[in-house]
């Protein structure tokens, strides 16, 4: 039988997807919105992506990933391997780096 719960749908206006000039997170509403100078993703250093990544984790009601051969990642572990870089981490930075890019192209369309 099919579990047909709906999903309740993330927040993610308020989470963070750039780093403005002075060092602040901002927000994919801000952005979208206010278009501020700031550091896209990609500009930013590995350690500076994965705080971002970490603060996305982090600010999340919920959080588990699977991954194939080692089981699911908390939250919590999640934000270790992160935040040291594992190659865990990484795939983890690069899972959300494909989404925040693909977050922000959507908002921008008004298909979020």
């Amino acid at each position: 039988m099919a579990n047909n719960i709906p999903m309740p749908r993330e927040d993610h206006w308020s989470r963070p997807v750039a780093m403005a000039p002075n060092g602040q997170w901002l927000s994919l509403q801000e952005v979208v919105e206010e278009e501020p100078a700031r550091f896209s993703f990609i500009q930013l250093t590995p350690e500076q992506q994965a705080e971002l990544v970490a603060e996305r984790i982090r600010q999340r009601p919920k959080y588990d990933i699977g991954i194939l051969g080692l089981g699911v990642l908390d939250k919590k572990r999640a934000i270790n391997e992160v935040r040291a870089l594992t190659p865990i981490g990484c795939t983890v930075i690069e899972v959300e780096q494909r989404m925040i890019e693909r977050l922000i192209k959507r908002a921008y369309e008004k298909d979020l």
